[in-house]
């Protein structure tokens, strides 16, 4: 069999997942509600680096100083999950504000977390940087411990972690794709409840600016933006923005939800993952091909005529790899589109920076809003398209203010979220909005939000108060 025939030999029938939750702490936005507001009013949540955040002494580069920063990643209720507080100081926060994004997603699933003790729900999660282990190397002088290890090094904690303290018995797999992460991470989830490996999944990433290391890396390379803004599209464009970033998503198939009666925020109805192989000189270059392969495999999978996609959130970084993206978006969404209609195309990377391994579930959460919301709020700092893409040859648009959803004659809106990383892995997903039938009940304020009491548990390196009760 030729290679080149794979994708039609191993289609699916269409197997739609439901999103039946989510959870975000992302830069100026705790939760889907705020980051909907945060984009509906177009606002840039980036700023410069809290004080506190780098170790006594370090200094951004000047393409550094400027990102999407969360406060109090050094606060942590370690009771709340059985914790001790020894153990906890040593955790990576990236594992911190995972099991609490995670424990909020599934409130807004109307899930009590307790009664998925023994179940066999998945946990997928994205993971790309350990500046946390540097950290703990720089600040122990002593022989690290086992906590140590676990807390920092070992990524593989990211997922088993929210496996052991959920006491959940499906697959646990933290995903490294680089930049496309926690969308792969999503993917692979709907693969797993699509063939009955797991009831429920949990599917998310995420990526805490901890040290400067790879920010210096970054810069010297010449991606970061010299002014501190992600420019998807624009002719100013100069780099992307670093920023902090956790997202996790609560699937279930649709056919459970619907059974369930659980609340649907919308429908996954296909997705795929590819590689760019050897298409290209290098293999941190971006490649047309290998990304066009992905999305018409994702198209296949959902059953969906990519001329049908009213909006995609694209990876959009702000760079070089901008042109070559929105190339393969034009190549893939002309195909049966009418003349004449559009497809709207932004990314949240503008609002909130570029959170990396988290990037693509905080593409995909904003997607879903847009389902929900019949609305797709601007894309900022876009003022004059960017000379290097031919827009006149584009069904393309970058929307600058608020605008209605598109969605194709007699068809529910669609849309569509594109991710990719610099190992050459592209991910596109197909969207959905859900409408439900009359009467059916929605759950998703059924369970009394449980909160915890922050404490700090200070971070080797950084100015953090002390432990507090």
């Amino acid at each position: 069999m030729s290679g080149h025939n794979g994708a039609t030999d191993r289609r699916r029938a269409a197997v739609p997942v439901a999103v039946i939750g989510a959870g975000c702490r992302l830069p100026g936005a705790h939760g889907p509600g705020q980051l909907w507001e945060l984009l509906r009013t177009g606002r840039d949540a980036t700023r410069p680096a809290p004080p506190d955040r780098f170790p006594a002494g370090a200094v951004l580069p000047a393409g550094g100083g400027r990102g999407g920063f969360l406060d109090g990643v050094e606060e942590f209720d370690a009771g709340f999950f059985g914790i001790r507080d020894d153990e906890a100081t040593a955790m990576d926060p990236q594992q911190r504000l995972l099991l609490l994004t995670a424990w909020e997603a599934l409130e807004d699933a109307g899930t009590d977390p307790a009664r998925l003790r023994g179940s066999r729900t998945a946990v997928f999660a994205g993971q790309a940087h350990a500046d946390h282990w540097e950290r703990l190397r720089a600040a122990r002088t002593g022989a690290l411990d086992l906590d140590a290890l676990v807390g920092g090094h070992q990524r593989a904690m990211l997922a088993g972690r929210l496996s052991f303290h959920l006491g959940l018995h499906g697959p646990s797999v933290t995903v490294d794709c680089a930049q496309a992460s926690s969308l792969a991470a999503v993917h692979l989830a709907c693969l797993s409840l699509r063939s009955g490996e797991s009831d429920l999944a949990l599917a998310g990433g995420a990526n805490l600016l901890l040290s400067t290391t790879a920010t210096d890396v970054f810069d010297r390379a010449g991606v970061l933006s010299s002014e501190g803004h992600c420019r998807f599209g624009d002719a100013g464009a100069d780099g992307f923005v670093r920023s902090d970033g956790v997202g996790v998503v609560v699937l279930k198939t649709l056919e459970r939800a619907v059974a369930d009666g659980d609340p649907i925020r919308a429908v996954i109805l296909g997705s795929a993952m590819s590689h760019d192989g050897a298409t290209k000189e290098r293999v941190t270059d971006a490649s047309g091909s290998g990304q066009a392969m992905a999305m018409r495999w994702a198209y296949q999978d959902a059953g969906v005529t990519p001329g049908d996609i009213g909006y995609v959130e694209a990876h959009g970084t702000g760079t070089g790899i901008d042109a070559v993206e929105l190339a393969a978006l034009t190549e893939v969404l002309a195909e049966g589109r009418p003349a004449g209609r559009p497809v709207l195309v932004g990314s949240v990377k503008t609002n909130i920076g570029h959170c990396e391994a988290a990037a693509g579930v905080a593409g995909l959460i904003k997607a879903v809003l847009c389902l929900e919301h019949g609305q797709v709020p601007p894309s900022l700092h876009f003022d004059k398209p960017s000379p290097r893409i031919d827009w006149d040859r584009l069904p393309l648009v970058v929307p600058t203010s608020p605008q209605p959803l598109p969605a194709a004659a007699g068809r529910t809106p669609l849309a569509a979220v594109n991710g990719q990383g610099m190992s050459g892995t592209n991910v596109h997903v197909v969207l959905g909005r859900w409408t439900a039938p009359d009467g059916a009940p929605d759950r998703r304020r059924a369970v009394p939000p449980q909160r915890w009491q922050p404490r700090v548990h200070p971070l080797p390196g950084a100015g953090a108060s002390p432990q507090r009760d």
